[in-house]
């Protein structure tokens, strides 16, 4: 029964085998389908529908569960029964399967099998049921039950699978992209697709930003059309991008700081997500540059925070500290001094010196960012500039060739020096230094200098100019001269016939504004007879007026005209040396009469006539239009006085100047009679030069005999024509021999033209000092006379005053009270016309008188009017006011008169009015008998010379010599110990005694030489010098009584306050506050010195 039964279950284990294995083709195929249906399906939808990634992702995820549903339940678990792994199939299921392959067969089957196994549990106790069961299952063992399963069953999955692959087939042709497009997007099924439209979005920008900046979308659509706009979907909300002409779309993200992701819209049509990655830039945190000027700019050092671009002055030295985040390292690199620094960090410290100006780079990097230029400074080194300078001058009022200077100096750190330098003519370079304080960069300086001390010849020239040290250390001090400028001494033919020039520009000038007083008269008078007969409408009159008013304006021009060259031809005289004080002094006053010609009154009375334009008061124009009349008429008279005084005046100063010209000529004729053999050719030319000279000379003596000639009262001037003949022979043999080599007679025949010169020019002194001593005289004689008219004429005017107090109108007597005054008028007029005619020859008289005596007239005339107006009371007021007039004028007279009996009783018509020391002696006195006592000596040394005369005549000079010598000092004694010179006036005097006394003695021992001539010229300049002290203390004395302060003249910056010209200058220049470039400094200086020069004149 055993192997019976195994049998059987061996052949039910064969069919659950092969059952198993049909189960596991089947699952296999079907397996296969299901997955090709699957993926077909969702392909399908994916390529029509383009699914969204989340839909997708779902049926991925829903199909792959179902398909691994159906692999473990058609492959897997078939595979497990096969490998009898798990459960399996029972027999009584296999048989089952078996009896549906074989119907007939399922009871017998089935009960073999339920039999079979209860004979296995009570196998003795079921003998006759196993025996049964053998038969059975020896009745069956002829049937093969695998064949109850065939694998041609699985024929139909193969067909649908066939039918499907010829599907995917089908497919694959037809539609050639539906597997690629497919694929495709279900590889990627996390992301969206789009169904491909008329129009794609092109992104252009790389989707890249740098953290913290600004990042500018743009794009362009691809397709058949462009769409007017796009919408950027950003953060839940829409954006309207920027759209060009071109299809192009933009839009910028402000300050990004973090990833962000966004779509694109444009109708129906969207994009996909894009994500914007943000990468972070290495920035410079912290930036500080400390800068340490060099010691000598005694600037202090500072440091500069978060500023790369820095000035510092050459030869500093910097340190930078540079600190960066979101960098790996930081470099430097400096480009004109090729240094490159690097730090593989993030702080960078480095120091230099830097001499010139350069330029650097600071470059960060880190991972995301290479090393590249971060940025780019400029370092400007400022030059040490160099110092500016300006000088402003003043020239002393007393000594031409004194010159004061004011200047202002001024550099970027201190000063090294600051010097004067000079240059006299054919001379070396010589330097003066100037103290200042070096450490104080903007000073003003003060410096005087007396150009005379280098005792220049006449007709040469001193350039000079200051310059100015600045303190730099790096380069060596620069310097900077100011402007070159010349002291120029003029010879004296220049110095005559500029004055000249400048006396005919002054008459011409006068004459015009004579004429143009003149004008005004007329047309005053024009329109004075418009208003009476109205022959002219209001414009005519209008026009009239404005007539005037030009012409009273042309006429202040040609007044201030007059005064400016009047000054130049003082300022002339003081630089040529002419310093006799008689001349100086008439100078001054007739400086004083042009001033006060247009005075106050005058333009005050202008302007009352001028304003008459605007109501035309016929009444009120014709009394202001005749006082305006008569003042014209007092104006011309003064004009006519002043033009007189100047033509007497340039008379004066030329006989003067041409003395001094023709002595000069014979000294040089008298050194040129020395010369020797040798210099023949020299001699020659100097001697041509002076007869040119000579001839120059006689030229202007005829014309200044001309001009005398043509004044009032010309001067008994002697035309001394043959002497000008014998003295033109004598140079033209001289000049003769001298090229015929002659040198002997030459020599002889220029010293008799150097003695025939020297004694012209003694005649012409001497001739015009007896013309003036003479014309004193006679004004002296003339003034006591007219003092005594006027006191009388004073008397006459007191008792008709009192007269008129004693009855009125009415009284026949007023009738002779009007009559004596008009006598008194009457008699006026030639006490004027007599004062006039006297002023216009002596200026001291007239400075004195000024316009008195016209006001005196005016009034006068004033009461006359009004008595005639039987306006008595007025009369009377103004008959005082006239009277007072009277008896000031008769002071000034009486003064004026003192002080001429002075002069005269000291012998000294030169003398100045107004020097009240009694009989003291005068310095234009001593100077002119000390020129004397030279040309004196000069002849008794040149008669020694030549052996000239007898032992008794040369005794008889010299005895002549010392007595007036003698005579000298005595005078020179009595302006010591009167004294009220002023200490260093006595002491030059003092000086200038020992000189005299050493003189004597060697005139005694009769060892006269040339240093005794030029110890009596040094005599000469002492007393220049004690004159010019004398003045400068009565000058001082003037100012004091006016101040109450002692100015001292010789300090260049009292010189420059006394005369105002210490303007804002200071608070102007105090620029410490306010910076500027150095350009712009050197103009604003040049501004400060043009205005202080400006005030200054």
């Amino acid at each position: 029964m055993e192997s019976n039964r195994e049998i059987f279950i061996e052949k039910l284990d064969n069919f659950i085998r092969k059952y198993y294995q049909y189960q596991l083709l089947r699952g296999f195929l079907l397996t296969i389908l299901f997955l090709i249906v699957l993926y077909l399906g969702i392909s399908v939808f994916e390529y029509h529908l383009y699914l969204s990634a989340r839909i997708k992702t779902i049926l991925i995820l829903i199909g792959s569960s179902l398909q691994l549903f159906v692999f473990i339940a058609l492959i897997v678990f078939p595979l497990r029964g096969l490998l009898y792994k798990g459960s399996r199939i029972s027999y009584r299921k296999a048989i089952l399967l078996i009896s549906s392959h074989f119907p007939e067969l399922e009871d017998r089957l089935l009960n073999t099998y339920e039999l079979s196994e209860n004979a296995l549990d009570h196998p003795e106790d079921n003998a006759l049921l196993i025996a049964s069961i053998n038969q059975r299952i020896a009745s069956l063992s002829v049937l093969s039950f695998r064949e109850s399963i065939s694998f041609k069953d699985a024929y139909i999955y193969f067909k649908y699978l066939s039918g499907v692959v010829l599907f995917c087939l089908i497919i694959y042709f037809a539609f050639p992209d539906f597997y690629p497009s497919s694929n495709q997007r279900l590889m990627h099924f996390r992301k969206d697709y789009k169904a491909p439209a008329d129009f794609e979005f092109v992104i252009d920008s790389e989707l890249i930003a740098e953290k913290g900046s600004d990042f500018l979308l743009s794009l362009h659509t691809d397709g058949k059309y462009s769409p007017e706009s796009v919408e950027l979907i950003y953060g839940g909300q829409k954006y309207l991008m920027l759209s060009d002409n071109a299809g192009r779309f933009t839009y910028e993200f402000r300050n990004i700081n973090s990833e962000l992701f966004f779509s694109l819209e444009s109708g129906k049509i969207k994009s996909s997500t894009y994500q914007l990655r943000v990468k972070s830039k290495p920035l410079l945190e912290l930036m500080e540059i400390s800068i340490q000027p060099p010691s000598y700019t005694n600037l202090p050092s500072h440091t500069e925070k978060q500023i790369g671009d820095v000035s510092f002055p050459v030869g500093s030295e910097l340190t930078w500290l540079i600190k960066a985040y979101n960098a790996d390292s930081i470099g430097l690199r400096f480009i004109k001094k090729d240094t490159f620094v690097f730090a593989p960090s993030t702080r960078l410290e480095y120091t230099d010196q830097f001499l010139e100006s350069d330029t650097y780079t600071i470059s960060l990097a880190n991972s995301d960012y290479p090393q590249s230029i971060y940025a780019r400074y400029q370092l400007e080194a400022l030059p040490d500039q160099f110092p500016t300078i300006g000088v402003s001058m003043q020239i002393d009022s007393v000594s031409a060739s004194v010159y004061y200077f004011k200047g202002i100096i001024k550099d970027d750190y201190g000063f090294s020096k600051l010097r004067f330098v000079f240059k006299p003519q054919d001379e070396e370079v010589r330097f003066l230094p100037v103290p200042i304080q070096k450490n104080i960069t903007r000073q003003e300086f003060y410096f005087a200098f007396d150009f005379s001390s280098l005792n220049l010849p006449q007709g040469s020239q001193v350039q000079y100019y200051f310059e100015v040290f600045d303190n730099d250390a790096i380069h060596k001090p620069k310097s900077t001269r100011s402007d070159f400028l010349n002291f120029y001494l003029p010879s004296a033919e220049q110095v005559y016939e500029l004055n000249s020039h400048i006396q005919d520009s002054l008459s011409r000038k006068i004459d015009q504004t004579r004429e143009i007083s003149s004008s005004i008269q007329q047309d005053v008078l024009k329109l004075q007879k418009s208003l009476l007969d109205n022959s002219s409408d209001q414009w005519q009159q209008n026009q009239m007026f404005n007539e005037i008013e030009a012409q009273k304006k042309q006429l202040e021009n040609l007044l201030k005209e007059i005064k400016k060259d009047n000054a130049r031809k003082n300022q002339l005289m003081k630089a040529a040396g002419l310093q006799d004080s008689l001349l100086l002094d008439k100078q001054k006053k007739i400086e004083e009469l042009m001033d006060k010609i247009m005075d106050d009154e005058l333009k005050k009375l202008f302007e009352e006539f001028n304003k008459l334009s605007e109501n035309l008061d016929r009444e009120k124009i014709n009394k202001l239009g005749n006082q305006l009349k008569m003042s014209m008429t007092d104006f011309q008279k003064q004009l006519d006085r002043n033009l007189q005084l100047l033509e007497r005046y340039e008379i004066e100063l030329g006989i003067k100047q041409l003395s001094s010209r023709i002595e000069k000529l014979a000294q040089e004729q008298k050194a040129l009679s020395q010369s020797k053999r040798k210099d023949q050719e020299s001699t020659i030319r100097k001697q041509v030069s002076a007869k040119m000279q000579w001839e120059r000379i006689e030229k202007d003596l005829e014309e200044l005999l001309k001009k005398n000639s043509g004044i009032e009262k010309p001067y008994q001037l002697s035309d001394f024509q043959n002497e000008k003949n014998a003295i033109e022979k004598s140079m033209q043999e001289s000049l003769d021999q001298l090229r015929e080599n002659k040198m002997g007679k030459a020599g002889k025949s220029m010293q008799t033209s150097s003695q025939q010169q020297s004694e012209i020019a003694q005649k012409l002194t001497s001739a015009m000092a007896g013309n003036m001593s003479m014309q004193l005289s006679i004004d002296t004689d003339m003034l006591s006379k007219l003092l005594h008219n006027l006191i009388d004429f004073s008397f006459q005017q007191e008792k008709l005053i009192l007269d008129l107090k004693k009855i009125n109108y009415l009284n026949p007597l007023y009738v002779s009270i009007i009559d004596r005054q008009g006598v008194l008028n009457e008699e006026y007029q030639l006490l004027q016309d007599s004062l006039l005619s006297l002023s216009s020859r002596t200026p001291q008289v007239a400075a004195l008188i000024g316009n008195r005596i016209f006001e005196l007239e005016d009034f006068l005339s004033q009461s006359l009017d009004e008595l005639n107006d039987h306006r008595v009371y007025q009369a009377q007021v103004t008959q005082q006011k006239s009277m007072t007039e009277i008896n000031e004028l008769a002071v000034f007279l009486s003064e004026a008169l003192k002080q001429l009996l002075e002069q005269m009783a000291n012998g000294m018509p030169g003398s100045q009015l107004g020097d009240k020391k009694g009989k003291t002696p005068s310095f234009s006195g001593m100077k002119s008998q000390q020129e004397s006592l030279k040309k004196m000596l000069e002849q008794m040394i040149q008669g020694l010379k030549d052996g000239e005369g007898k032992a008794g005549q040369k005794s008889e000079k010299l005895g002549k010599y010392l007595q007036e010598q003698e005579m000298f000092k005595q005078k020179m004694n009595e302006m010591i110990q009167h004294g009220g010179h002023g200490e260093q006036t006595e002491k030059i005097l003092r000086d200038v005694m020992k000189m005299m006394e050493q003189t004597e003695r060697e005139i005694s021992n009769f060892s006269v030489n040339r240093q005794t001539i030029i110890r009596q010229n040094q005599i000469m300049t002492r007393l220049l010098e004690a004159e010019n002290a004398s003045r400068e203390k009565d000058f001082d004395k003037k100012r004091e009584s006016k101040s109450g302060q002692n100015h001292k003249l010789s300090n260049p910056k009292a010189i420059f306050k006394y005369k105002k010209t210490d303007t804002d200058f200071d608070d102007l220049f105090n620029d410490s506050n306010v910076k500027l470039i150095d350009y712009y400094n050197k103009i604003y200086l040049d501004y400060l010195i043009r205005l202080n020069d400006g005030k200054s004149r």
